[in-house]
């Protein structure tokens, strides 16, 4: 009954409602949230992340995922990096309570490149999502009703987001749009539908001195029936070696995250979000934990592609 609460409290079977996965590290896990980060690195990039949320709180959210982009890098030119193509794949398991949902999403961008050091991104995700809900999980006094009726299983297909990302050595800014064609769930409720999501992200690396960045970033999550979700990020790095950062999310909490490389190939990122809101009442604290792996040879940076500060 309290996972069943805590579902209706976030409105999650409702039509407007957040739908979509929450993140507290979205600098380290942007091509979760816009396709058209693929291919922005030099080679094949891949993220594994594991977020558990409202830790106590019976039925919180618990978000599993894994992504995977490269880039199709053509012939460089002389004094100019070639437009270029990115591919990549992401997947996703989220549970509330008795709902969750399963995607497979494929992605490809385009790279653009503007001026010197400068590239625009275009991109899509294209997949498709399996929405369930635990029927043995859910009490109700009418077994007729629609949400019930059939199997707890939905197929929604195709499910698409489109994106743009603008990017440079010490600059970004991009923008999705996640559920954009708005389909419908057959079979749960009397209307279910997913609701489009839009997400603005930018952010700046200062460079303190040879040692020492400092990295100030945002974003912003709009959609219909819900309050807006500003996200605002400062991280500090020492020599590439150790992140420090701090987050505000409006009206829902403080988190605190650190992120370390290490193996040359790997970096570690781990958030530890404390609530602010009311829901602090029931469970306090997020963990969110991703695992990065860039198997990149070291390269001339002549021949390396204009690297975007996220990713450094």
């Amino acid at each position: 009954m309290r996972s069943l609460a805590l579902i209706l409290l976030l409105g999650a079977t409702a039509l407007h409602a957040q739908q979509t996965a929450q993140y507290t590290q979205y600098v380290m896990n942007m091509f979760a949230i816009n396709p058209a980060v693929a291919g922005s690195k030099d080679c094949i990039d891949v993220r594994l992340g594991y977020r558990q949320q409202w830790v106590g709180f019976p039925g919180a959210p618990v978000t599993g995922w894994a992504t995977v982009n490269s880039v199709i890098k053509p012939k460089r030119r002389r004094g100019f990096n070639s437009n270029r193509h990115g591919i990549g794949a992401f997947v996703e398991a989220d549970n509330t309570g008795p709902l969750g949902y399963t995607s497979l999403q494929l992605a490809y961008a385009f790279h653009l490149q503007m001026k010197q050091d400068v590239f625009l991104a275009m991109g899509f995700f294209g997949g498709i999502r399996q929405a369930r809900l635990s029927l043995g999980d859910v009490y109700a006094t009418d077994n007729t009703d629609p949400a019930l009726v059939n199997n707890g299983n939905a197929l929604i297909y195709p499910d698409v987001t489109p994106g743009l990302w603008l990017y440079g050595k010490s600059t970004w800014a991009g923008f999705s749009i996640q559920q954009l064609l708005g389909n419908q769930v057959e079979g749960f409720g009397l209307d279910s539908r997913l609701t489009r999501h839009y997400l603005l992200s930018a952010g700046h690396r200062f460079r303190m001195n040879k040692n020492f960045s400092v990295m100030p970033s945002s974003l912003l999550k709009l959609s219909p029936g819900s309050p807006p979700a500003l996200d605002i990020n400062v991280m500090m790095e020492y020599r590439r070696k150790l992140g420090l950062g701090v987050t505000y999310r409006n009206q829902d909490a403080v988190a605190f995250m650190l992120k370390v490389p290490f193996l040359k190939i790997f970096s570690l990122g781990y958030s530890y979000d404390i609530t602010t809101s009311k829901l602090r009442v029931g469970g306090a604290n997020t963990h969110e934990i991703i695992l990065g792996i860039y198997p990149c040879i070291p390269m001339d940076p002549d021949k390396a592609i204009v690297r975007c500060p996220i990713f450094e």
